[in-house]
């Protein structure tokens, strides 16, 4: 069977890859024999150079021991037992050491290492010797082992000596066979890349040369193929999304809207298929649509006369509707002209239900109307309520001009009728009483004017004015008031917030005066970046704030007060809030935007 073209050309493509990609893996795979190999036979050389390393600890530990031996002090048995164990450490060590040098490849570094290692061999030998020699004697013949000790003092540094020559020289001997692997390497790697380098110029290009004019063949050929079906095929498409759209668009039609196409007198043409379900279940199916709507007579008689005064224009209008074995109770019905032939004019009625939408509307409106209502009430109650304190205000002051300055004026005047010009000895005592009742008729108009409006508000602000207020009342409570104030003193708020802050802040000292009996009152000032915060806290009595209504009736004690001073932080847009329980004081925080200045 004679091959395609396509099976043809992808399978020489195929040779051509598993033969290079074969030769390049055998090259790594070559590649990684050798260098593993030498990395393998390097592995032993750093514990030969830290064996070395040991040789001359071991050597510096053993001289130690004599040296300790040589001193005054008593020798003991530990002592000769650890000479003993270090010195078989030692000639453990050369041992291995002797062994690793037989192993080394034939190189120019081995014999430097050779001829080193010659030297290092009687050295050790020598120094094991006397190390022996030392321990036989110790004790026994102390001329001899003085002797030996000097002896192996004296042959020590130079065997220090050759022990680091050594090590230097296997370090460098260590360092040329790394770097003939890492020669290897980097051998294997250039050969490997000029491999791969030629292949891709050789084999590659080529390769994907033939492949690129197969696919151009195979891609014109697949082209003409397919242009030639696209033709045959976009017209049946075409035909069946038009039909297929159309159909979806009379279904949803169907099934979602009540339409019909009627005459000019309400006759019905054609309808829907919901329609046609609504007028079944009538119990008087008539010809005429609108006898089926539901229409009362006069929106029926309406809707006829809106037709036939539009003359061809789209009308659009809502009724209610009373359609049996329905939930309809609303219709918006739109009317659009059909001009068929010359003088003949159809209509295409649309009715959509929208009787949840109404219902929703008319509870909307149900909803307002009770707001509005309760709004009004509310309103009501606030200028009862507002009423009722301006007169009480207004009774508080008359009582306070009545029961003070009204009593001082009056005691002044007797005093001044009670004055005897000749009775000169008892006139300077009569003057410095009418002085004194001066005074304090003074000091009550001030108070009094002072409660009213304070000339510091107006002058230099809501700080200011707190701090006059709280050392005005100190002179005439009780209670210590105690003023802390973090806010800055240029502070300043619109008149009308300032007003209401220091008559909320004033009713709540006051109150606390009145009602608390607490020994102590703390105002306190607080600025952020965006609130001042004004708290007044005092450790008397307190109440229950349950008890209290929000809508004050009458006088109720205590609760008047407090309706106000919300709705004075309510008509700044500031906040206040009220912390209260019996026997445990009253604190009071109120809180002013700084985005009102």
């Amino acid at each position: 069977m004679t091959e395609t073209l396509d099976k043809k050309t992808f399978n020489s493509i195929r040779k051509i890859y598993m033969i290079a990609l074969g030769l390049i893996a055998f090259l790594v795979l070559l590649s990684q024999i050798f260098i593993q190999g030498a990395l393998s036979r390097n592995d032993y050389d750093a514990t030969i150079i830290n064996i070395a390393g040991r040789q001359r600890m071991l050597s510096q530990k053993i001289s130690k021991t004599i040296l300790l031996w040589n001193s005054p002090l008593e020798i003991t048995r530990d002592n000769n037992k650890e000479l003993e164990e270090d010195t078989n450490q030692w000639k453990q060590a050369h041992f291995l050491l002797k062994n690793n040098l037989k192993s080394l490849d034939h190189s120019p570094g081995k014999r430097q290492l050779q001829e080193k290692f010659e030297k290092v061999d009687i050295q050790i030998n020598r120094l094991v010797d006397l190390s022996q020699k030392i321990q036989d004697k110790i004790g026994s013949d102390e001329v001899e082992t003085k002797k030996n000790i000097k002896e192996f003092l004296l042959a020590e540094p130079e065997f220090l000596k050759n022990m680091n020559d050594y090590v230097n020289i296997y370090e460098t001997y260590a360092e040329d066979k790394v770097g003939q692997i890492k020669t290897l390497e980097l051998t294997t790697f250039a050969l490997v890349l000029f491999i791969l380098i030629a292949e891709i110029f050789l084999l590659f290009k080529p390769a994907a040369r033939k492949m690129q004019n197969t696919l151009k063949q195979l891609i014109n050929s697949n082209e003409k193929a397919v242009t030639m079906a696209n033709r045959a095929n976009l017209a049946v498409k075409q035909k069946n999304e038009t039909l297929e759209e159309l159909q979806l668009l009379q279904k949803a039609i169907n099934q979602t809207l009540l339409f019909a196409r009627i005459d000019k007198k309400g006759g019905i043409i054609s309808a829907g298929k919901r329609m046609n379900d609504m007028i079944a279940k009538q119990p008087n199916q008539n010809h005429v649509i609108y006898e089926n709507l539901g229409l009362s007579e006069s929106n029926l008689r309406e809707l006829q006369g809106l037709i036939d005064s539009k003359k061809g224009n789209i009308l659009n209008h809502e009724y209610a509707v009373s359609i049996k074995n329905s939930d309809i109770k609303w219709l918006d019905i739109s009317v659009f002209p059909i001009i068929k032939n010359e003088g003949v004019t159809e209509y295409l009625m649309v009715c959509l239900d929208i009787s949840k939408r109404r219902k929703a509307q008319e509870n909307i409106e149900a909803l307002r109307e009770e707001k509005l209502k309760n709004e009004t009430a509310l309103q009501k109650s606030k200028a009862s309520l507002i009423v009722e304190a301006q007169e009480e205000e207004r009774k508080r002051i008359a009582k306070d001009i009545h029961d003070s300055i009204g009593q001082m004026l009056t005691a002044l005047k007797f005093n001044i009728e009670s004055l005897n010009l000749n009775n000169t000895e008892s006139l300077p005592d009569k003057i410095n009483i009418l002085k004194e009742q001066t005074r304090n008729i003074i000091l009550g108009v001030r108070m009094a004017t002072f409660n009213l409006t304070p000339p510091e508000l107006l002058d230099y602000g809501i700080v200011t004015a707190i701090n006059k207020m709280v050392t005005q009342l100190n002179k005439f409570s009780k209670a210590e008031i105690i003023f802390s104030n973090d806010a800055s003193k240029e502070l300043r708020f619109d008149t009308l917030v300032e007003t209401n802050l220091y008559r909320v802040t004033q009713e709540s000292i006051n109150n606390a005066i009145k009602y608390s009996k607490a020994p102590y009152i703390i105002v306190s000032m607080k600025t952020s970046e965006e609130m001042l915060s004004i708290t007044v806290t005092d450790n008397g009595k307190g109440f229950d704030k349950n008890k209290i209504a929000k809508k004050p009736k009458g006088g109720s004690e205590g609760g008047m007060g407090l309706f106000f001073m919300k709705e004075r932080m309510e008509y700044i847009n500031g906040r206040i809030f009220i912390n209260s329980q019996p026997g445990n004081g009253t604190r009071v925080v109120i809180n002013m935007p700084l985005i009102n200045i």
